[in-house]
């Protein structure tokens, strides 16, 4: 069992950044908003005629990344008997169950599927 440690960490953000984390990384740690951890930076810029862009490169290299959050939806596995996806080696050129010709139940082409006539031109004569 991993055990957390009791201080908090300075790291730069894998979820709030614009450019590299490193404000959204001081806004988790301070529990602010980062947006005004953002405009302060600004400020600090404008405030230092630049020089504050030097101590944020700094920032990028000395901070670490936080970890990657664990993803919030996993996309489950390609089952037999269920589509695949389209122009990978061994799953079906055309999406949708195996055997499907893109038709409807009464025999009509399904809207939007691939090689569906467009125009009452296009449409075979019944």
């Amino acid at each position: 069992m991993t055990q957390t440690p009791s201080y908090r960490e300075l790291r730069r953000s894998q979820t709030d950044r614009k450019i590299s984390g490193v404000c959204g990384g001081i806004a988790e740690y301070l529990n602010v908003d980062p947006n005004i951890v953002r405009l302060a930076a600004i400020a600090l810029t404008v405030i230092t005629g630049g020089a504050f862009i030097v101590a944020y490169v700094i920032a990028i290299v000395v901070m670490p990344d936080s970890p990657k959050p664990a993803p919030v939806w996993n996309p489950p596995a390609n089952q037999p008997g269920q589509p695949g996806q389209p122009g990978q080696p061994g799953q079906p050129t055309q999406p949708g169950p195996a055997g499907w010709d893109g038709r409807t139940p009464q025999g009509e082409h399904f809207p939007g599927w691939p090689g569906t006539p467009t125009t009452p031109a296009d449409r075979p004569q019944s």
